[in-house]
């Protein structure tokens, strides 16, 4: 025998600790430290210390290098469990992408359920899902907003609560969607869990705990410890928000916690928004290092064709469930696009900018590549086709002014920075006039609207200008959400507002605070976007707020799109259409299409490669 290589698994923060006894190789461990972890290891007291995951990925190549040394391995019970649980997964993973059907457990989910704590009633969909779901060790849920994933959640947690498997549930979830996990538990569970939002000191010992991603990542040990003290159930909601993976800190800490969890289930309506690369992150928290398993390699190309599309819902459709808007039985809405034709001075100061914009990327592709600020460009075009006064941020780092009603004569030879800087006192923009002009007519015959924009500066405006007369609340990312009920500095209060004061008519949001986790759908029929980016999923997300689940038959559903006529705010549209027919192809969901887009007529991060394709036409246009 060539000697022993012992393993043992320190589980905070998930490590692979491994050491040999005389008898293995010289060569053999040098080649652990180039071949296992050659970026991340650390060697201690003749130990390597090797990040549990990038151990699990390089496995294969172990086992071969102890055949070949003639070396044998000891594994401690902690770390030949997790070995254990990982093969176990693969096991699942090869049935399905053999074709086959995986066993399920039970075959009623009500007799599971009889005697436990969850009291509400599901829809078909919803036990067909839950059903689906328990078959899996792990699952994702795709359904589309409003079709009460929440509830479907609350219910599987309880089932693999009832079968011994877990008994504490995390929930990583934006900000905006902790009130519906609260009173959701509300509704399903009698009694209720005792939950907390972490960052508050009560109650102190939870079953549950919910946590927004930026928190995880801020206090990721505390709340490592707390998961692995018991069996814990871990749930991503709206889970897209981690689609970076390793390479975004939000991703990291995710797919650190999968190894720690004992069941693991995302939530998300729109997996993919971008690109089907945005799978990646969701299939290996789920199933640690079997995404390239499971996805096709055509799919993650950068242009991928419509036949890779369908081929990943082949491969994805046994590990997912998603019930479709049709599915819902809601009537459509109806999605309308408003053309606003530019006033003088903003079309002066569109033009001017695309201009200078034009000659900037006038370049070989070669290039083009440097412009990694491209996403800045994005938003001057955006702001310029909104409201011109936003661009005074650029320009001396002041913030906007609020729009002056009526507004003032343009002084005789200003030049084009004053223009801009003064643009809010002599022009109000178009936008905002066909806005105001919206929602007293909707006001007027007892109409609440949902007002969206992607621009802070541009809520606070409206809602203490021309909005001012129907006494508007505002939510982004500077209110904070608090469980507190006396508080009225929270983006609770601004919801109870809207949804309870008669004098309260409108709601201004921006899409990154409160796209996601916010039902109004009892209270406001009437949505108005004064803008959208070429982020999807944020759009897609939004447009749920008002248009899902419990909405009464009957009830129209408004939706209106703002676009400045010969803009950037028309290329957006296209690209956004095409993401959606892309994520439609691969979830099999013609509804996603149809959201997407309004009129068949009108045609960071979130920027990516052909989105700049799309901005250097419109750039080049005229």
């Amino acid at each position: 025998m060539g000697g022993v290589l012992h393993i043992r698994l320190r589980t905070l923060p998930p490590t692979v600790i491994l050491w040999r006894d005389g008898d293995v190789p010289e060569e053999l461990w040098n080649a652990l430290g180039r071949n296992i972890a050659p970026d991340d290891y650390r060697q201690e007291a003749g130990e390597f210390l090797i990040p549990l995951e990038r151990f699990l990925a390089r496995r294969n190549w172990l086992a071969s290098a102890l055949r070949t040394y003639d070396c044998s391995i000891e594994v401690d019970a902690t770390a030949a469990a997790e070995l254990e649980r990982e093969n176990s997964e693969r096991d699942e993973i090869d049935v399905t992408l053999a074709g086959g059907v995986l066993d399920v457990p039970f075959t009623d989910v009500g007799e599971l359920l009889r005697g436990s704590r969850f009291v509400r009633e599901l829809k078909q969909f919803q036990i067909r899902d839950l059903t689906r779901l328990l078959a899996l060790s792990h699952g994702a849920n795709y359904s589309v907003p409003g079709a009460g994933k929440t509830a479907v959640a609350y219910a599987c947690y309880e089932a693999e609560r009832a079968r011994g498997r877990v008994d504490r549930l995390l929930v990583v979830a934006p900000l905006s969607a902790f009130e519906a996990w609260t009173t959701e538990a509300e509704k399903c569970m009698r009694p209720t869990p005792v939950i907390r939002r972490i960052g508050e000191q009560l109650p102190h010992n939870p079953e549950v705990q919910l946590v927004n991603y930026q928190r995880l990542a801020s206090s990721y040990q505390n709340i490592a410890t707390w998961v692995v003290e018991g069996r814990c159930h871990v749930i991503l909601d709206e889970a897209h928000r981690m689609k970076r993976g390793r390479n975004g800190e939000w991703g990291s800490v995710c797919l650190d916690l999968a190894h720690l969890a004992v069941r693991r289930d995302v939530l998300t309506g729109t997996p993919a928004p971008q690109h089907p690369r945005d799978f990646i992150a969701l299939v290996d928290f789920l199933w640690p290092h079997q995404s390239t398993r499971i996805l096709p390699a055509a799919a993650l190309r950068p242009h991928p064709p419509d036949t890779a599309m369908a081929e990943v819902s082949r491969r994805l459709r046994p590990l997912f469930v998603r019930t479709t808007k049709s599915e819902l039985g809601l009537d459509k809405p109806r999605l309308h696009v408003e053309f606003v034709p530019m006033k003088p001075i903003q079309s002066e100061i569109y033009e001017a900018l695309r201009s200078r914009m034009r000659n900037a990327v006038a370049a070989s592709a070669r290039e083009r590549a440097q412009f990694g600020h491209m996403g800045e460009v994005v938003m001057y075009l955006l702001e310029a086709a909104t409201n011109p006064g936003l661009l005074t941020t650029a320009i001396d780092n002041s913030a906007p002014k609020e729009t002056t009603w009526p507004p003032m004569p343009v002084e005789a030879g200003s030049s084009l920075a004053d223009r801009v800087l003064r643009y809010t006192q002599h022009e109000i923009p178009p936008k905002f006039e066909k806005l105001a002009a919206m929602v007293a007519a909707q006001a007027g015959v007892g109409r609440k609207t949902l007002v969206w924009s992607n621009f802070v500066a541009n809520l606070d405006n409206l809602a203490a200008t021309v909005l001012a007369p129907y006494n508007p609340v505002v939510i982004h990312g500077a209110i904070p959400s608090s469980s507190d009920l006396a508080d009225e500095r929270t983006r609770e209060h601004a919801l109870r507002c809207f949804r309870e004061d008669d004098e309260c008519m409108v709601l201004l949001a921006n899409p990154a605070a409160m796209s996601e986790g916010v039902s109004l759908h009892e209270h406001c029929h009437d949505a108005i976007y004064v803008d959208r980016t070429f982020n999807a999923g944020q759009y897609l997300q939004s447009v749920d707020r008002i248009h899902r689940l419990g909405l009464e038959p009957g009830i129209d559903t408004n939706i209106t799109f703002l676009v400045s006529q010969g803009t950037v705010d028309e290329t957006v549209d296209d690209r956004v259409r095409i993401k959606a027919e892309r994520l439609s192809l691969m979830l099999s969901d013609p509804d996603l299409v149809t959201m997407a887009l309004p009129d068949e007529e009108a045609y960071g991060e979130w920027v990516e490669a052909d989105d700049l394709d799309a901005l250097f036409a419109h750039l080049r246009h005229g």
